[in-house]
């Protein structure tokens, strides 16, 4: 196995696929927390209505896929992305978590998924709200792998009406420098419960 890969899926157990029927099997992640959402904390910086419309009618033997940072797991906190993969799930029954290592970028694995997805979705999180806030998280990394997912669906033929979004999680909820490529786009103050929740409807219901 490629090196790159095993240290993609194994440390964090996925890709899991999450279903509404196994919600209640699923422990709470530590680091979602449930504070109120206010409709400047969680918005639309960019949006297409008949991208959204076919997410929305999205078959349910498709496959939406969800990238984010790869985040070590330390003191038994969990992925803080899964209160996200957790929140999709409530829309669409078949959603698989992927995440990625800002420095080594886009692998072969991604793009294997990348090709079976219904749907994409991709998060870029401000590093000084990760848990792990070393420079393998930086913003300029994680930038690049969203323009690299982009690049890779809009090549596969036929795959242009695949619905294309970024989540974009910074305090300051400045605008991503680059979001050419995706459809929908949505800025979030923080990646609590709450906001996580907000962001999936948004984008699923």
């Amino acid at each position: 196995m490629d090196p790159h890969q095993a240290s993609i899926t194994l440390p964090y157990h996925y890709p899991a696929d999450y279903r509404v029927a196994k919600m209640t099997d699923i422990k709470p992640t530590t680091t979602c927390t449930n504070t109120e959402v206010h409709s400047s904390n969680v918005r639309f910086m960019r949006s297409s209505s008949s991208s959204l419309q076919t997410l929305n009618s999205l078959p349910a033997d498709r496959i939406v896929v969800l990238f984010t940072p790869a985040i070590p797991s330390s003191d038994g906190l969990e992925d803080p992305f899964e209160c996200l993969g957790r929140s999709l799930s409530k829309w669409h029954s078949r959603v698989r978590h992927v995440p990625f290592v800002t420095r080594v970028g886009l692998t072969d694995l991604h793009a294997a998924w990348i090709r079976k997805a219904g749907a994409v979705v991709v998060v870029n999180c401000d590093p000084a709200l990760l848990v792990d806030t070393k420079t393998i998280n930086n913003m300029p990394f994680q930038t690049k792998f969203a323009t690299q997912v982009a690049d890779t669906l809009h090549s596969i033929p036929g795959d242009s009406q695949t619905p294309l979004c970024s989540v974009y999680i910074s305090t300051s909820i400045a605008p991503p420098t680059d979001t050419h490529g995706y459809d929908n786009v949505v800025v979030c103050s923080s990646y609590s419960a709450a906001n996580m929740e907000k962001a999936a409807s948004m984008l699923m219901c």
